[in-house]
């Protein structure tokens, strides 16, 4: 098997997909469902306040690592290493919109039925995706570039949101309800005041979308994501240590906490599940979902350095094929993802997360390969590749797209 195989398609519009980049897709689903399962069940600082081994691992970095391929899917939508020009590139932005007002539409449906521990992320990935539309013809360095700007600036936007204490409108899952009785919060969730803040994880999804027009079929492009990657996480890492232990930083979060915090506790939560606060101190936390430019490039970081890593294990035929059932729930995403948020609303198995994740995991994976094997596409998945398929084909066809003059005529349709 070489590193591409050929799959139906649930996030690009074409016929092969890159087997690493499913693979990559679906270890960033298991790792989400263990983050959201051990989330409700302990949190990342258990009773005690200590950390758990699911806060110092997965928290944080599995949602990361979901956007950035998502940025990867947009690549490939819209043309790979040759992004798409003129007629078709227009067409492909009327078909962009329909597949994020889907995803947002689900997400928002979902919120109903979501547990309150849960954050369904699929109303924050729509607007990423629409966000991401006027930049999906530009060249991998520029969006790197585009990438850094958001992950420094965006944590300064966070920050004075905290400062003018802006809250969000619910603690949970957004829902349609949310968008039409407080619709300038729910804007305002989405960009600033939630829990995947567009200001700063749009950075995650440019980084994705310059990664997707590399060659990804290149080991030399493989091994510099991971070796990349692996820098950055290090880099990050011992920069928010520095600023923390060696300049006194963790003392002065200590001391935003108030006079009666605990200090080993918030030691523990400023480390590993810290909130917002209202310091300059704040910008040097690493904790997860804190969004602060050390959270963001650490976060990159080791997104990078798992997609390079998956992408040279999948070179590998014994490998490729071990992995392969992971990469068809990567193609599934979305429906997986759906379910699990229903599964978790229900509270089964609640008080045992370790049960709950094998039962998710075995689960999602006999229903990713039953599922393609004999009805192909994913449900969800064929709803949204079909909707905006057949927008897309049906901008084609619009003569305002498809034969723009210069005599300001009207536009018709064919």
């Amino acid at each position: 098997m070489s590193d591409t195989a050929i799959m139906p398609a649930s996030s690009v519009p074409v016929k092969e997909r890159f087997l690493g980049v499913d693979v990559a897709r679906g270890v960033a689903l298991f790792a989400m469902l263990a983050a959201n399962i051990w989330d409700a069940a302990i949190g990342a600082v258990d009773d005690a306040g200590q950390p758990t081994l699911a806060g110092m691992t997965v928290f944080g970095r599995s949602a990361t690592l979901f956007v950035m391929v998502a940025g990867i899917s947009l690549a490939f939508i819209s043309g790979g290493r040759h992004p798409r020009q003129g007629r078709d590139r227009r067409a492909t932005v009327v078909g962009l919109i329909v597949r994020a007002l889907l995803i947002a539409a689900i997400g928002l449906a979902l919120g109903y039925a979501a547990s309150d521990n849960l954050v369904v992320i699929l109303p924050f990935y729509g607007l990423f995706f629409l966000l991401a539309i006027p930049f999906i013809g530009l060249r991998p360095r520029t969006l790197a570039l585009i990438a850094a700007g958001v992950a420094l600036v965006g944590p300064l936007l966070l920050l004075a949101a905290t400062s003018l204490d802006l809250k969000p409108v619910n603690d949970g899952s957004l829902t349609f309800t949310d968008l039409f009785t407080n619709p300038g919060g729910f804007v305002l969730q989405l960009f600033v005041t939630g829990y995947f803040p567009a200001v700063v994880y749009m950075a995650y999804i440019f980084v994705g979308m310059a990664i997707g027009r590399l060659d990804l079929s290149s080991t030399r492009v493989a091994a510099r994501l991971l070796v990349s990657g692996l820098v950055l996480t290090v880099v990050a890492w011992f920069t928010s240590s520095l600023l923390l232990f060696k300049l006194g930083g963790l003392q002065q979060l200590i001391a935003a906490a108030g006079p009666d915090a605990d200090p080993a506790t918030i030691r523990n939560d400023v480390l590993w599940d810290a909130d917002r606060m209202d310091t300059w101190w704040w910008l040097a936390v690493r904790s997860h979902h804190s969004a602060t430019p050390i959270d963001a490039i650490h976060t990159i970081g080791v997104a990078m350095a798992v997609i390079g890593a998956v992408l040279l294990i999948t070179k590998h035929r014994a490998a490729a094929r071990v992995l392969w059932p992971v990469g068809v729930a990567g193609a599934m995403t979305l429906t997986i993802y759906s379910a699990h948020a229903l599964v978790l609303g229900t509270g089964v198995l609640g008080d045992e997360p370790l049960a709950l994740y094998l039962a998710s995991v075995a689960g999602a994976l006999v229903l990713a390969l039953l599922w393609r094997h004999f009805l192909g596409q994913g449900p969800l998945e064929r709803l949204v590749s079909t909707a905006s398929g057949r927008a897309r084909r049906a901008a084609l066809g619009w003569r305002w797209i498809a034969d723009r003059n210069d005599t300001g005529s009207t536009p018709q349709a064919r």
